[in-house]
């Protein structure tokens, strides 16, 4: 049974209200809002009384790539607005999630639907995976919220440390992150990075012990992407006389020096990978594997060998092409 309500038509009287009457009726619907903004934030604690409406953004406008101006007033409160609407989008992963979880543990839709799931089909058109995603991410996201707004992802990669290590865990972790990655955007990817390099739960005494982990996680290669950034190396010109016989070997420019980079970060990456894979199959793993499920631990470990060993053979069959093409 749905719970939709029938819309309220507006009056068909032709006359036209009173003074008396459009204020009155301005003053229910002001009174009507507040109750509704108090119930809410009551309910889930978020400040909901000043929402941005798309009526209150401005309409979209073309601004050439060759302007470089600094804003006029007009639009940095254009930037303001804009801004408050975001905020109030990712604060939503706050909201919504606790919201569906008062719903859902106190039942609140028993009088109209038999279970939560018919009620999220029906009223909110979202399915059941989705709606606890987001229970499950809004403690995360409210906890880290002081330090800075998360989307839902970002939440989920927190989660795990928020369960298993503690909530001060969980806020040491995402606050180290933002101060390694500095004026770099933080993400989904880099919190994952940084759980992975943690200590088991059992030898984690200490939110403080956070840092040092990540830290020296950084700088031993096992977190490349927490590692500080890497500034660009401009061509340099010695000055001298350029040798035309020399220019494949000394033409080193920026559009060579960007692709080494990336590539240098990749093996970085895979490395940091290699060494997680190899403390986690530690010893005991594969005999335990193998009295659980003999077929399915004995492929396993036949396709951990298989990508070791075609891992080992690109990299030694690119060392051979790039001799070939020197000429060594």
């Amino acid at each position: 049974m749905s719970r939709r309500r029938a819309l309220v038509m507006p009056s068909t009287r032709s006359a036209e209200p009173d003074d008396e009457e459009l204020e009155a009726g301005t003053g229910q619907r002001e009174a009507a809002a507040a109750q509704s903004v108090g119930v809410v934030a009551t309910l889930t604690g978020a400040d909901v009384s000043t929402p941005v409406s798309v009526a209150q953004l401005p309409t979209p406008y073309d601004v050439a790539d060759t302007v470089t101006a600094p804003l006029d007033d007009q639009q940095r409160a254009h930037l303001v607005v804009c801004e408050q609407a975001l905020t109030g989008f990712r604060k939503s992963v706050i909201v919504a999630g606790k919201a569906l979880e008062v719903i859902s543990r106190g039942r609140l839709y028993r009088e109209t639907h038999a279970t939560f799931v018919e009620y999220l089909d029906d009223v909110w058109e979202i399915r059941k995976s989705q709606a606890y995603r987001m229970i499950e991410a809004w403690p995360v996201a409210a906890a880290v919220s002081p330090i800075g707004d998360i989307n839902e992802g970002q939440a989920r990669e927190l989660r795990p440390v928020f369960t298993d290590y503690g909530q001060e865990a969980a806020v040491a972790l995402y606050r180290e992150v933002k101060e390694l990655r500095g004026n770099r955007k933080v993400t989904a990817a880099d919190l994952a990075e940084a759980r992975a390099v943690l200590p088991p739960a059992r030898q984690f005494s200490r939110p403080d012990q956070v840092r040092d982990v990540l830290t020296t996680a950084a700088a031993e290669g096992r977190a490349p992407r927490l590692a500080p950034a890497t500034p660009p190396v401009p061509a340099q010109s010695s000055g001298k006389e350029h040798d035309p016989e020399q220019a494949d070997s000394d033409n080193v420019d920026q559009k060579h020096l960007d692709p080494g980079a990336e590539a240098v970060a990749t093996m970085e990456r895979a490395l940091a990978q290699q060494r997680q894979i190899y403390d986690a199959i530690g010893d005991g793993v594969l005999a335990a594997a193998l009295l659980y499920d003999s077929g399915r631990g004995e492929q396993l470990r036949h396709e951990l060998r298989q990508f070791a060993s075609r891992t080992a053979y690109r990299m030694r069959d690119q060392a051979a092409g790039d001799d070939a093409a020197l000429g060594v």
